[in-house]
């Protein structure tokens, strides 16, 4: 599997936020871009989610044209959004449930439900959830069908430190699998716990950068 974005400019009203972004992202690779608040990370995110569109360059997955809604290409990723606000009325049971309907997937196992800790409150509306619960259960939505990119918006926000240990340990595991995990954070401890490839993102490009690691979160 790879992820590559080729000089890819993308403005969001007169603002330029990304500007010649190439990237690149192979399987068994852990993948960070550093980053404030409005230095254009999540927009770097949905554009590799296939939900925005760049206004130059272009993005491909396994050499498929992510753009104009390729629905091979976009089956082969996850995205969890920093927001992480889904369809508030549905149960996380009905969530779940839409989400695998739509991958034409397998159900999660119960180990991952285990794992990603959500059984409490699986019969409860999306809406009557904490930020945290609610990150959970799109994480959860996210890895139906065991996506060969998983793309997470600021993972660690909303999060207690059990459930940043164990999204750490989730990325761990992916890239053992042999699947790649794109994330983009600005949490410096978070990035550091994941030891792996980091860039920074500022005045619209990405520069690479080293972060000490194996510390953790």
């Amino acid at each position: 599997m790879s992820l590559e974005l080729r000089n890819i400019d993308k403005h969001l009203g007169p603002r330029k936020v990304l500007s010649g972004v190439s990237l690149s992202v192979r399987s068994d690779e852990v993948v960070v871009i550093l980053g404030p608040n409005g230095s254009g990370k999540s927009t770097l995110l949905k554009l590799a989610a296939g939900i925005w569109e760049p206004d130059a360059g272009q993005i491909t997955i396994d050499g498929s044209p992510l753009q104009h809604g390729n629905p091979a290409a976009r089956s082969r990723l996850g995205y969890v959004p920093d927001s992480s606000d889904p369809l508030p009325e549905l149960l996380v049971t009905e969530f779940v449930s839409l989400v695998v309907r739509l991958k034409q997937a397998k159900p999660p196992s119960p180990a991952l439900f285990e794992t990603l800790g959500v059984q409490p409150y699986l019969a409860q509306r999306l809406s009557s959830l904490s930020f945290g619960q609610r990150k959970r259960a799109c994480l959860l939505a996210a890895l139906i069908g065991d996506p060969l990119l998983l793309l997470l918006d600021e993972p660690s926000n909303g999060l207690d430190p059990g459930g940043v240990a164990m999204v750490v340990d989730l990325i761990r595991q992916r890239r053992q699998q042999g699947l790649a995990t794109l994330v983009a954070t600005n949490d410096t401890p978070f990035a550091q716990a994941l030891s792996a490839r980091c860039l920074r993102i500022a005045n619209g490009q990405l520069t690479s950068v080293d972060v000490p690691s194996g510390v953790g979160p």
